[in-house]
């Protein structure tokens, strides 16, 4: 009896642990960098739109010439249409990251949950640009088997990140590009956010993004469009 119940504790470790862990790959693929022998990135921007943020973003990449690819929270997309839309002629690629981002639990959702999640963020994205995405990205990177089930039913890959620089949760500039320029090589997916938090003053993630591509660019490295190119 307690061999029995020892097995089905670890069973169902097996099945949560994963859930937990950012980026794993247990249940399903992740895509965390590309292969290219070019000194290539991808910048990816989440837990958008914020109309405190995202138009100085926008108008940082445009003056860059940099393409991103903005996974964005179905529920500002309803609020901020325009914005998607801005981001879509802008040469920009908007994907999927959940209808409302509910990062401390959507790790355990059932399947029910899960499907309503992501196919309600989809629709709020075509509605919003007219065009269905292809990607998905889990609030926090964290995904288990329903999700990654439910994004294999919808035709979505997930999506992950090889450098960040943990802007989500706290913001010093220089702090944040530190951590991505030391997990940058080749082939990288960064992530930076554009959700505006407390204290934060009005297009200050446009500053903290301009000082990363501009340090970036100086190492070296060009930013490509190539998950966006996929998506088209």
């Amino acid at each position: 009896m307690k061999k029995s119940r020892y097995l089905t504790a670890c069973a169902g470790w097996m099945l949560v642990l994963p859930g937990v862990i950012r980026n794993c790959g247990w249940f399903g693929a992740v895509e965390k960098s590309f292969p290219t022998r070019e000194r290539e990135l991808l910048l990816t921007i989440d837990d958008g739109p914020d109309p405190r943020q995202t138009p100085q973003i926008l108008d940082t990449l445009a003056k860059a010439r940099v393409r991103a690819v903005f996974f964005v929270i179905g529920k500002k997309v309803e609020d901020h249409p325009a914005l998607c839309r801005r981001m879509v002629e802008e040469g920009h690629s908007v994907q999927n990251h959940t209808y409302s981002h509910s990062s401390a639990t959507f790790w355990s959702a059932g399947p029910r949950r899960a499907a309503e999640e992501i196919t309600r963020c989809s629709a709020a994205i075509q509605k919003a640009t007219g065009r269905m995405p292809v990607h998905f990205r889990a609030p926090v990177g964290m995904a288990n088997p329903f999700v990654h089930l439910t994004a294999e039913s919808c035709a979505l890959k997930i999506i992950g990140w090889s450098a960040t620089g943990h802007d989500g949760i706290a913001h010093d500039p220089a702090r944040v590009v530190r951590r991505i320029r030391r997990s940058t090589t080749p082939g990288g997916i960064i992530l930076l956010h554009e959700s505006h938090l407390r204290g934060m003053r009005e297009g200050e993630r446009a500053c903290t993004l301009s000082e990363l591509l501009n340090t970036l660019k100086a190492d070296g490295y060009i930013f490509t469009d190539r998950l966006d190119a996929r998506s088209a």
